[in-house]
């Protein structure tokens, strides 16, 4: 058979061949004179396979694949924090309409789909709630409204999960505030279901918890409400949170109190303090 010579654009390199053709490549050279003679005229030092192997293909493509998830995290990056920068904005643009405009420019509005966004109408649903429990269930439902038209494959549909157990924690909190308990209930419900969709965060887990034990504790349930603040503790300590642990210890002995336990509440509170002063001990400074 007659023997199949490579074109003279293989042997200079300037088509690229992955590794095993180069091999194969290389091994034809040795043996076929003809070849040899031709790659050392067009190369007079001698280097022709030095020149078949200067080029790593498994290399390129990894350098060029890194380069491009970098550049995709960069991109990503600058994104989140340009999103961030604009949510205050966004948000007083957003609550400076009338609370049924809100509604309309949550579900209609692209400029409004912002996860940084969901998180400030979070914090203030949170901060109202004591004293306005109907607005903040609003502002936690509104929050819901525009996570639930957030893009997954931009966010991730994990961490939209979380999101959306995030808000329904707060809808259910408002509404317990405002003592419509089988509301909570039920709200609490969906929110870990959503969070079992979600990435597994620990801390939001014990944030639920929070809620549940606050709940069991209106219902008058208060033997589930200190199992479920014992268990917040240890998820906390286990995040390395230990100054949301203390709040849930003091709230723990809250409930110890109302089950008739003072000096119970008492150890516990004193439990509570030390976790305080750990979490606002000063880092010492390193000696000069």
């Amino acid at each position: 058979m007659p023997r199949i010579h490579p074109n003279s654009e293989v042997l200079t390199g300037r088509i690229q061949l992955l590794p095993g053709d180069q091999g194969r490549l290389l091994r034809h050279i040795q043996g076929c004179p003809a070849c040899r003679r031709k790659l050392e005229a067009r190369e007079p030092s001698g280097s022709g396979e030095g020149k078949i192997l200067s080029w790593r293909p498994s290399e390129v493509v990894a350098g060029r694949a890194v380069d491009g998830a970098l550049r995709s995290f960069r991109s990503r990056a600058q994104a989140v924090a340009r999103e961030r920068a604009e949510a205050p904005a966004l948000l007083g643009e957003l609550l400076g309409h009338p609370a049924r405009r809100q509604e309309v420019l949550a579900r209609n509005s692209r400029r409004f789909r912002s996860l940084a966004l969901c998180g400030l109408l979070l914090q203030r649903s949170h901060g109202v709630s004591v004293d306005d429990a109907a607005e903040g269930e609003r502002l936690a439902a509104l929050a819901l409204r525009i996570a639930e038209l957030l893009d997954g494959g931009w966010y991730g549909e994990r961490v939209m999960a979380d999101t959306r157990g995030r808000c329904w924690m707060l809808v259910g909190n408002a509404r317990r505030i405002a003592a419509d308990l089988p509301g909570a209930e039920e709200a609490l419900v969906q929110s870990e279901r959503d969070l079992d969709r979600g990435t597994g965060d620990l801390t939001e887990k014990a944030q639920l918890l929070v809620y549940k034990a606050f709940l069991r504790q209106a219902q008058h349930r208060l033997d589930e409400a200190a199992v479920l603040f014992r268990r917040t503790v240890s998820i906390f300590l286990s995040a390395g949170d230990p100054l949301q642990a203390a709040e849930s210890i003091v709230e723990l002995a809250h409930v110890e109190q109302d089950r008739g336990e003072p000096e119970k509440a008492i150890q516990i509170l004193a439990r509570a303090n030390t976790l305080i002063g750990l979490a606002v001990e000063p880092v010492p400074r390193a000696s000069p």
